[in-house]
């Protein structure tokens, strides 16, 4: 579905909730096509030539940006609207856009710069509740698996502030083959644990840094959480576009 559309659907001025939903539908229709989109691309073959390879890892790029845009978009709308319709206000006249390009255009600067920040996907994580006050009963399906759906996030926001905790900076032993090997080097403990690692990391560029042996399992924990944050999104997106049309 084109971005026109979604653009001819907003001015739509019919009052209440089902064009609102029908816009939060579209949206989570993009993102789902983005993220099969960004699959393809990821399996395709490129060519032997340095400018294959070249245009390759750049469409790979540009889909991989486009996918995660679409994504906290989505989930950006998904979570205002609920807000909204929990705090018993009218439907908005057209859902926030997010940071898509008009006509989904996809520059490598705008690619960059979506990857770099998550596409700002963090700042949108939803709270859990808004779903138990949009008149259906607490235990409907519907308001279950939204708020399942905003658990899930709320992990994928715990695991990224607090993956980088489960380093520890170290003095490495033995040669190149023994990566990972050698002591801690623990930071001055008036730094605190994070400032600590970072800034005992710089000061001393002999060091290295490595996942802390008592907190693998963590870690692991945390990446899966943290990486899992694009799958929930749409999951999310999706449970709110069934609970808003079954509110009404």
């Amino acid at each position: 579905m084109p971005d026109d559309l979604i653009e001819r659907r907003a001015m739509d001025r019919t009052p209440g909730w089902a064009r609102t939903v029908r816009e939060l539908a579209d949206r989570l229709e993009l993102a789902q096509a983005a993220w099969a989109e960004a699959e393809t691309e990821a399996e395709r073959p490129s060519g032997n030539s340095p400018q294959d390879k070249a245009r390759s890892s750049q469409a790979l790029l540009a889909a991989l940006a486009l996918s995660r845009a679409r994504d906290a978009a989505l989930l950006y709308a998904a979570g205002s609207a609920l807000q909204r319709r929990a705090d018993g206000r009218s439907a908005p006249l057209r859902l926030p856009r997010g940071r898509v390009l008009p006509s989904a255009v996809t520059p490598r600067w705008w690619c960059m710069a979506v990857t770099r920040d998550d596409a700002g996907i963090w700042r949108s994580i939803p709270q859990i509740g808004p779903e138990t006050r949009v008149g259906l009963s607490a235990d409907n399906p519907l308001v279950l698996e939204a708020a399942e759906q905003a658990r899930l996030l709320q992990a994928s926001l715990r695991g990224h502030r607090t993956h980088d905790d489960h380093y520890e900076a170290y003095v490495p032993g033995g040669g190149l083959d023994r990566i990972g090997e050698g002591r801690s080097a623990p930071p001055p403990a008036w730094l605190g644990p994070k400032t600590g690692r970072k800034v005992h990391a710089y000061v001393h560029s002999t060091l290295g840094t490595r996942v802390r042996a008592d907190r693998t399992d963590e870690f692991d924990q945390a990446s899966r959480d943290r990486h899992a944050v694009w799958e929930r999104s749409r999951a999310y997106g999706s449970a709110v576009v069934e609970l808003l049309r079954r509110a009404g």
